[in-house]
């Protein structure tokens, strides 16, 4: 029996219309055949979703988009990088090995730089994710 929660908002794998053309979307969802894309979108969603917002997986996320309104001084720095990986861990930690997370911070600008470093468990080929807020 099909389950009718999905707990990954993203497709993998393009959908065939009746027509036979390839359908970008399914349900209003994009939909990738690029598997490194498809684990990076993953990865954005686990960093950008607040725990408590998915009802039936209130544990998911990382929350970063929270980062946005706290202070940058050390302790919230280092408060970021558990959530991320722990986030990580949890939510992509079967697909995944993080090998680094580095925060670099300008506290005068009102900036961070979070970059990952991981390896897909399959080829564990070293990928580097940068986000800057």
């Amino acid at each position: 029996m099909p389950s009718l929660f999905v707990r990954e908002p993203f497709g993998f794998g393009a959908m065939k219309q009746a027509t036979g053309a390839t359908a970008p979307l399914r349900n209003g969802v994009a939909l990738t055949d690029d598997p490194d894309r498809h684990l990076r979108d993953k990865i954005i969603a686990v960093l950008f979703t607040a725990p408590g917002e998915r009802v039936n997986a209130p544990r998911f996320g990382a929350g970063l988009n929270r980062a946005t309104f706290e202070g940058l001084n050390p302790l919230t720095v280092t408060a970021i990088e558990y959530r991320v990986a722990e986030g990580l861990r949890r939510d992509v930690g079967e697909e995944i090995i993080v090998d680094a997370i580095d925060i670099s911070t300008d506290p005068a600008a009102g900036e961070l730089l979070l970059v990952i470093t991981y390896r897909r468990r399959e080829d564990r080929i070293v990928r580097t994710l940068r986000i800057e807020l």
